[in-house]
């Protein structure tokens, strides 16, 4: 599976909205890169996490970034630099006005286009007694 390293967050306000720029690196196996040749594609989600307590790695999901699908030729390595913004109010994530907000951003490659599992039954019996 493609690995993520180098995730790095920056938030810039800018007026009554936040820039939310995320950076990181995917590093994507020669296995992978085969099967990318035979269809397989892998997306990118990332997704605006408001943290509580902070420190942690789950939290409220505030954003969504667009999905994208990384390059199928070229390098194993591919370093993504994206960014969205929103309003300030809506990374509003803890109770309180004056609160400070943890934010944090969770990056997902997922394998698209694989074989789905499949599922069958048997017969049913009935067991007397």
């Amino acid at each position: 599976m493609a690995t993520i390293t180098g995730g790095n967050l920056t938030l810039t306000p800018s007026g009554t909205n936040v820039i939310i720029k995320v950076q990181y690196t995917a590093t994507i196996t020669p296995f992978e890169r085969a099967l990318q040749g035979l269809g397989l594609v892998l997306r990118e989600q990332i997704q605006v996490l408001g943290i509580d307590p902070p420190g942690a790695f789950t939290g409220t999901v505030l954003h969504t970034f667009p999905a994208f699908n990384l390059p199928t030729s070229g390098s194993l390595s591919v370093t993504r630099i994206v960014s969205i913004t929103r309003s300030r109010a809506s990374l509003q994530e803890d109770s309180g006005f004056l609160d400070a907000d943890e934010i944090r951003c969770r990056i997902t490659v997922s394998p698209l286009n694989l074989p789905v599992a499949t599922t069958g039954f048997t017969d049913q019996e009935v067991l007397l007694g």
